[in-house]
């Protein structure tokens, strides 16, 4: 890319973050407008040369020093969007009237009086406001099972999940009535939904609504340039709603066909990632979006009508990468590139740092979620993983601080409700902890970080039916989860169910096959399940991926353990050895697994009558448990006997 595109290419970003910003904040997608934004203002250290620009434009500019105000006056940036584009007075009063009731939140009534309206973007506003209305009332009656735990018969909801031992009678119901609130939810039958009374749902009927206007005004979409903007945002309601309603595979088109129209969309763009669930789905949709995906010349500026330059694919491009760990370089090719278009653009270093966070580099993780707050220190976006770092790091004063820095910006936010969550367990205080998670969950009913964390804090009150109520709301909500799945796993490990909790950590594996945690997990419980062979395969593979793995004790004891049990003992004596032998690497440090590796090898020396080595080997017993060193003192006085 020569310079005079790279030119180019700024400038049409900023035309269309720009335009976008103004756009989405018209039509209350606010949190697209909001990211638009914030992506642009993350450009401004981004200088463009002054070769751009002609020097009839400079001198007509010469007044203003700063590039970005000579662009900005020049006649060839795209004029800015107002408010009355495209509409008749009538429509233009209506959209004022709708406006002024959606910033009130009366849904309803901004609905009501957008009723009949045939203009696209009206219509949207009108079928998003009825949308928002049902999902108001949605998140009402969860917040009502959150904290009472009783559906509307004044039942508890819970009955099959244990009471908290030593805690009061109402507390104990609060903790545990978070669950089944889907009870009160719609049934699917045919992927269309259902109310308990048997009547369809709003999504559904808002679904129908929606289909039949975009089928009846096809003809004139089609030719109309004008109509593209409200287009595009039907159709990405539309995909809000077949995906509300299961329908992943229609709503992926429904998004898809909205961001040819309109790419300036971000939540679009993370809707559509939330309607792939595989990594050959993700595949699939890189594929296509790099050879067929075609941008409209309406409302994608200059340069950005072409894939391949179009930054709001490689933005997206970075989010498929973590969600379904990619191609590292081709992740890392594409945040260089993209910090440069935006260096200060803290959406951008706060995927760095989770990308640290993913491979358990929390050092670098937190130094990149440390610059961030610098630069701004009022986000809260992504927070609620650096108090992940800080917890796991037993970093309990800085998180203490964050905790309090937090509460101060916004008491009423998830990240908010997560920080404090996580600062009460650092404390130990799980009851404390689960009550602000279930208070997250109130606000973002989504958030899998919560529900998992939530059922951490069950796993460490000896609750694991709960735990695994709170880990199996994670994985219908998200099923790339990895964490949830392998909560799921330790849960019914506690329970002794052992088949069921090799099949989650197997789910984990897979979703996670370079996490030497998830292997080491998947072969203690082939070991518990008395099988050797898949007990060893999987310890082997969490060796491959261990950081260090000259210094895995436990490792190789665990190897040549199910060696033995396999009846293969010379692969049992090897890697008994090693792990003994670890003991020089470290300097004099023992592990519980070296003395039992050495209290192993001088037993099989003395049964085969090699007295002297394990007479060596048996002295060499100072540390570990009364019964080893016991044991030990007994070889070495047989070993004495037997050579005198």
């Amino acid at each position: 890319m020569n310079e005079i595109n790279t030119i180019e290419i700024l400038r049409d970003v900023r035309d269309s973050l720009r335009c976008s910003s103004i756009q989405l904040s018209q039509w209350k997608l606010m949190k697209s407008a909001k990211w638009s934004i914030e992506a642009l203002h993350g450009m401004e250290d981004t200088p463009l040369a002054s070769g751009d620009i002609s020097e009839e434009h400079m001198a007509d500019a010469s007044s203003s020093s700063s590039p970005s105000k000579m662009l900005f006056n020049d006649p060839r940036v795209r004029k800015i969007p107002q408010l009355n584009d495209g509409f008749t007075q009538d429509e233009f009063d209506k959209y004022l009237l709708a406006s002024s009731l959606f910033d009130c939140k009366e849904f309803d009534r901004c609905a009501y009086f957008l009723e009949n309206v045939t203009e696209p973007r009206l219509k949207f506003l009108q079928l998003y406001c009825k949308y928002l209305s049902w999902d108001k009332k949605t998140v009402e009656s969860v917040e009502n099972i959150l904290v009472t735990g009783k559906v509307k018969n004044g039942n508890n909801i819970n009955d099959n999940i244990d009471m908290i031992e030593n805690g009061d009678s109402e507390q104990n119901a609060e903790m545990n009535g978070f669950t089944d609130f889907t009870n009160t939810q719609s049934k699917q039958k045919n992927g269309v939904q259902y109310m308990e009374d048997g009547h369809q749902s709003s999504v559904a009927l808002l679904l129908k609504e929606l289909r039949d206007y975009l089928n009846a005004n096809e003809s004139n979409f089609l030719n109309s340039k004008d109509t593209e903007l409200g287009v595009a945002l039907l159709y990405y309601l539309k995909g809000v709603l077949l995906n509300q309603n299961g329908n992943k595979p229609q709503a992926l088109t429904a998004f898809i066909n909205s961001l040819s129209l309109y790419s300036y969309n971000w939540t679009c763009w993370i809707e559509l990632l939330d309607c792939v669930s595989r990594l050959d789905e993700s595949l699939l949709i890189l594929k296509h979006l790099n050879e067929q995906f075609e941008l409209s010349q309406q409302n994608n500026i200059g340069t950005q009508q072409i894939g391949s330059q179009n930054v709001m694919l490689k933005f997206f491009k970075l989010s498929l990468f973590q969600e379904f760990s990619g191609n590292i370089d081709e992740f890392l090719e594409n945040l260089e590139l993209l910090l440069t278009v935006t260096p200060n653009f803290a959406f951008l270093k706060a995927q760095n740092a989770l990308v640290y966070y993913n491979h358990m580099d929390y050092a670098n993780s937190e130094n990149i979620f440390d610059q961030i707050i610098k630069i701004d220190p009022y986000r809260l976006e992504d927070l609620d993983i650096y108090s992940n770092i800080l917890y796991v790091m037993q970093k309990q004063s800085k998180l203490a601080y964050l905790a309090q820095f937090v509460s101060q910006i916004d008491r009423f936010r998830p990240e908010t409700c997560s920080i404090i969550a996580n600062y009460y367990s650092a404390r130990q205080e799980h009851e404390k902890s689960i009550m602000y998670f279930r208070r997250a969950l109130i606000l973002n009913k989504k958030s899998t970080s919560a529900w998992t964390l939530m059922g951490h804090e069950f796993v460490e009150l000896k609750n694991s039916h709960a735990a695994v109520e709170c880990y199996r709301r994670a994985v219908d909500i998200n099923n790339r989860d990895f964490r949830a799945w392998y909560g799921l796993g330790q849960a019914y490990e506690v329970l002794d169910m052992h088949m069921y909790s090799l099949y989650y950590f197997q789910k984990a594996c897979a979703l996670k096959p370079l996490d030497r945690r998830m292997w080491q997990a998947t072969a203690e419980c082939y070991s518990k399940l008395k099988h050797s062979g898949g007990a060893i395969k999987c310890y082997q593979r969490a060796l491959q991926l261990s950081a260090n793995p000259d210094q895995e004790s436990l490792l190789f004891y665990r190897l040549a353990q199910q060696y033995e049990e396999a009846g293969e003992m010379d692969n049992c004596k090897h890697y008994m050895t090693k792990c003994m032998e670890l003991e020089r690497t470290n300097e004099g440090l023992v592990t519980d697994e070296a003395i039992k590796a050495k209290l192993w090898l001088a037993n099989d020396a003395f049964q085969n009558k090699k007295y002297e080595e394990a007479y060596n080997l048996a002295i060499g017993i100072t540390n570990g448990t009364s019964q080893e060193v016991e044991e030990a003192r007994t070889i070495a006085r047989n070993c004495r006997m037997l050579l005198k």
